[in-house]
């Protein structure tokens, strides 16, 4: 189980590195429709870069040969709270 005391770390696994997530550039047929997909395992994120990869270049994204990818992390902060 997660420990949310400070925050969140989420990751996500691309061909290309995303800083700020446009969900039109997102993938209409995906399992839950059109979203930027993250978790909070850096092991799955590094997982699915790997189907990226292979992916973009079955669809001529990238070029054939490229063997790097991305793990992008955006980190979630939670309110703090106040005790009056």
């Amino acid at each position: 189980m997660l420990d949310l005391k400070d925050g969140l770390v989420l990751y996500h696994g691309s061909y290309c590195e995303v800083k700020d997530p446009d969900l039109a550039k997102c993938a209409k047929r995906k399992d839950f429709g059109q979203e930027f997909y993250l978790t909070t395992s850096k092991e799955q994120a590094e997982s699915f870069l790997r189907t990226s990869i292979a992916k973009a270049i079955a669809t001529g994204t990238i070029e054939e040969g490229q063997k790097f990818g991305y793990i992008s992390t955006f980190e979630i902060g939670l309110p703090q709270s106040h005790w009056l």
